[in-house]
């Protein structure tokens, strides 16, 4: 055997090991990458569940539930897609819609208040992550341009209302308890989020005023009893326990993080 014919005896097999190393190489970087954004939209859908389960909890607004709900529904859908055939088969279960259109169906979550500065933090949060839903929607052809400018309007309403109220209700609780330095913060606060909104609607100017008397009738030493408000926050500042002492309440405990 001629030099050459040794050298190409001896370099072909390399060069074909070298090859298939290199085609591996690059097969798992692509099953690594899907792997990553698998995992990023897995975790965008596990958010924007937790988000729409907070807002079935203190609100009724179904048609939004449900295209929350089926975004989420999408998103844990395009995450399987994403997966290897077999283990997408292992998740073929991984989420059921029906518990929550029963719940959106029911419409039981009216809450005019939170239950702390904590849980308004948490609102504050989860209604971010609502908020940031709807430009993909829309892009998607999932809602129209009009349905997502009426949403973000309703959200942020209620955002502002459930603070406003729940701030009102604190100063109310304070104000009974004779504090009235801490109930006089709370009913600034309060006006504050009202004045500095840069929506207007029509409550707006009597909540201002409202708040306004509650505040001169706290400073004039008028003693009033508790609000509706307040008695609902007492309420709601009791987490409700199962026949086995367990809090039924998903804020209670360390279940979510904030």
């Amino acid at each position: 055997m001629s030099a050459i014919g040794l050298v190409i005896a001896i370099a072909l097999p390399i060069s074909l090991v070298l090859l298939g190393l290199v085609f591996m190489g690059r097969r798992q970087a692509e099953q690594h990458q899907k792997h990553l954004q698998a995992r990023a939209i897995r975790q965008s859908a596990d958010d924007l569940l937790e988000a729409l389960e907070f807002l079935i909890q203190i609100d009724n607004f179904k048609e939004l539930q449900t295209v929350l709900l089926e975004r989420v529904q999408g998103l844990y859908q395009t995450y399987l897609d994403h997966l290897p055939k077999k283990e997408a088969q292992n998740h073929a279960e991984l989420f059921d819609p029906a518990p929550y259109k029963e719940q959106i169906e029911a419409g039981k979550g009216n809450r005019r208040v939170l239950k702390s500065d904590r849980e308004i933090r948490y609102a504050k949060q989860q209604f971010s992550r609502i908020l940031k839903s709807l430009s993909p929607m829309v892009k998607r052809k999932v809602i129209s341009e009009t349905a997502m400018m009426e949403y973000r309007r309703y959200l942020r309403l209620t955002l502002l209302e459930r603070e406003v109220d729940t701030y009102t209700a604190q100063g109310d609780v304070a104000a009974h308890r004779g504090d009235v330095v801490t109930a006089g913060s709370y009913f600034k606060a309060a006006k504050k989020l009202l004045i500095e909104f840069d929506l207007q609607y029509p409550e707006k100017n009597e909540r201002i005023r409202s708040l306004s008397k509650r505040t001169a009738a706290l400073y004039n030493g008028e003693t009033e009893t508790l609000s509706n408000l307040a008695n609902e926050l007492s309420r709601e500042s009791q987490p409700t326990q199962d026949e086995f002492g367990i809090p039924s309440d998903p804020m209670a405990g360390d279940k979510k993080k904030f």
